[in-house]
């Protein structure tokens, strides 16, 4: 192979193509990568039920299609740009590749294979979309969405992939990061504060006298797809071992933690509600699941299995925590981006700096993985927030970014999308209901709240 497939000119040991460990007499590894990616795509349909779930019933739909676009235009933008930028090869600056662009060049060898890379690391960015649209919910635009999509998918998130997951120059300087804690889930949730702020509430959201409803419509949806995401959670970190045939102590542990973490966050998290409230929640339950699975990525091939029940316990503790404090401070986020993804992808990075078997402080490795760690959330942070918000000011500037007040009041599905996702034989438009009410002195401005009863 040339030079041009090599991550380090005249490095001859040193693989290009994908970055993934190369079978020698088998093909099983790559189709199990393959596999994989497969089950990843299939994650999609989680997100799509925990957000539709998460917001009120009039924008369900609108936030299932901001799902599936932003997996499609993932997808079609790593083809022309993401995956080069992030596995193609950096002419030795590690920090973004260029080649590779638009499929040219792919390879399938001893070195790796880029086409079952490329499905795998394609829909694992998708995952970072999807995360990022929840926070999006309710008062984005079709075509700000698919902007940010786009900027985020390609260029922001490439970026963060070339420096950790294709070994460049952050990987280079200590920072660990297993599957994506930091540059995946905390990075979406990074975005996701940025979006959320600049969106600012939805109107009358804070308004302490207010009458309208802001309930999630369906827990029912939101537990439905978190138990999706659970399952292919475990692909999503079981792939990133990829020579099963020579690690495979490894690839059990992955998921032996995976499931661990998960449970336990998921337990600890129903029960710290309930003891908060006095009643039991299933939003917090499912919740607490996807805190758990975004917690003990930043290190699940390094950590005993007791070291995951931790991170699971830790990670409903701080989601409980987090999700307690975000509204008291005026932070709209409906789909709870911020407690669940960025705190705990915060909080696995952290963790990993003492529990990590082959680095931590835990096991007497000293502090400098912890540094390192804290730095690499630093450069994370001030990267995806920077372009972000770029992003999203350009997009204000030119008057895109927000939907306008009518569209917010009658529901995003009635006024772009034909109507709301389902329609009942005995349905009651709300306009002519409120009329009939005393809430007529609500006055228009506070029409349309999207509450039904039975869908809170």
């Amino acid at each position: 192979m040339g030079h041009l497939f090599r991550h380090q000119e005249g490095d001859a040991a040193a693989p290009a193509v994908a970055n993934i460990p190369a079978p020698q007499a088998s093909t099983i590894d790559y189709d199990w990568v393959l596999i994989s990616g497969f089950i990843i795509v299939l994650t999609q349909v989680g997100f799509a039920f925990i957000e539709a779930g998460s917001v009120r019933y009039k924008n369900s739909q609108s936030i299932v299609i901001k799902v599936i676009l932003g997996l499609f235009l993932t997808i079609l933008i790593w083809w022309l740009f993401g995956y080069g930028f992030s596995f193609g090869y950096d002419f030795q600056t590690n920090f973004m590749g260029g080649t590779k662009l638009g499929g040219s060049n792919w390879e399938a060898n001893q070195y790796g294979n880029d086409y079952t890379n490329f499905v795998f690391r394609a829909s694992g960015a998708a995952i970072a979309v999807s995360v990022l649209s929840g926070a999006a919910a309710e008062r984005m635009t079709f075509l700000a969405w698919s902007i940010l999509a786009i900027v985020y998918a390609g260029f922001i998130y490439a970026g963060l992939a070339h420096w950790t997951l294709a070994k460049g120059w952050l990987t280079t300087l200590g920072y660990k990061d297993f599957s994506g804690a930091g540059v995946v889930f905390f990075a979406a949730g990074v975005a996701g504060l940025v979006v959320t702020v600049l969106l600012k509430p939805r109107r009358f959201r804070f308004d302490p006298n207010t009458t309208l409803q802001f309930q999630r419509h369906s827990p029912i949806y939101i537990a439905f797809g978190s138990i999706l995401v659970f399952a292919g959670w475990l692909f999503y970190n079981g792939g990133i071992v990829a020579q099963g045939a020579n690690s495979k102590y490894t690839q059990g542990l992955v998921a032996v933690n995976t499931l661990i973490a998960g449970a336990t966050g998921g337990f600890f998290a129903f029960v710290i509600r309930f003891f908060q409230y006095e009643t039991t929640s299933l939003v917090a339950l499912s919740r607490g699941i996807i805190s758990a699975l975004v917690a003990v990525s930043a290190a699940t091939d390094d950590m005993k299995p007791w070291t995951a029940f931790i991170y699971g316990l830790l990670a409903a503790v701080f989601y409980s925590v987090l999700a307690k404090v975000i509204p008291k401070v005026h932070i709209d986020d409906p789909v709870e981006v911020v407690p669940v993804f960025l705190g705990n992808g915060f909080l696995g990075i952290f963790l990993s700096a003492f529990f990590d078997t082959k680095a931590g402080v835990f096991y007497g490795f000293g502090a400098k993985l912890l540094g390192m760690q804290l730095l690499g959330l630093l450069i994370i942070f001030v990267w995806v927030a920077f372009f972000v918000l770029i992003t999203l000011l350009v997009l204000k500037g030119f008057g895109v970014l927000r939907i306008d007040a009518d569209t917010e009041s009658v529901g995003i599905d009635k006024a772009h999308c034909l109507g709301e996702a389902i329609v009942f034989a005995n349905q009651i438009d709300e306009v002519p209901l409120v009329q009939k009410t005393e809430m007529v002195q609500l006055g228009n401005s506070q029409i349309g709240s999207g509450f039904r009863p039975g869908f809170r």
